[in-house]
C-alpha cells in the first residue's frame, strides 16, 4: 500500500468511527443514562456512621486497635476497665483513661517523656467510616491492629 492509499484508509476509518459515535445505540429512549447504569444506585463512599456508647465499647474493650493521626501513629490496647495502653510509633508508650459517649471516644494520657504534661480527657466523634473494620476518632483512622 502506497502512502497516499494508506491516508485515505485512516481519514475514512476516522469519518466512521466520528459517525458512529454520535448514534445513540447505548441510551436508553427514555433516560440520558446508559440503560444498565440507570437502575444502580449512587455508589458514592459512605457517609460516616456514629456508633452508640455501647457499640464503641464492645467494638474496643480487650483489643489492640492500630491508630494512624495527621501527627503520629501507634497501637492501643483498651482494657475493660477504663484504661489504655498506648505505643506512640518512634516515641514510646503511656497510659491513659477512656470511655465512650454516643457517638464520641473520650481519652486522656499521662505523663510521659514525649508528652511531659499529658493530655487531659477530650472528646473526639467515633464513627464507622463504611469501610470493613476501619473507624474514625477525631481525624485519626483506627483499625483492628491484627
Amino acid at each position: 500500500m502506497n502512502m497516499i492509499t494508506k491516508t485515505i484508509s485512516v481519514l475514512a476509518l476516522g469519518a466512521s468511527l466520528s459517525a458512529c459515535s454520535s448514534m445513540n445505540v447505548f441510551k436508553d429512549s427514555n433516560s440520558s443514562q446508559p440503560a444498565d447504569l440507570a437502575a444502580q444506585p449512587d455508589l458514592a463512599p459512605m457517609a460516616p456512621t456514629a456508633l452508640s456508647a455501647g457499640q464503641i465499647k464492645s467494638m474496643l474493650v480487650g483489643k489492640s486497635w492500630r491508630w494512624v493521626g495527621p501527627k503520629n501513629s501507634g497501637v492501643t490496647l483498651y482494657s475493660p476497665d477504663g484504661t489504655s495502653l498506648v505505643e506512640v510509633t518512634g516515641k514510646g508508650t503511656t497510659g491513659g483513661k477512656w470511655t465512650a459517649k454516643d457517638g464520641e471516644l473520650c481519652e486522656s494520657f499521662s505523663p510521659a517523656p514525649f508528652l511531659p504534661q499529658g493530655a487531659p480527657m477530650t472528646c473526639q466523634p467515633f464513627s464507622a467510616t463504611g469501610s470493613p473494620g476501619q473507624y474514625r476518632n477525631g481525624q485519626a483512622t483506627f483499625a483492628l491492629a491484627s
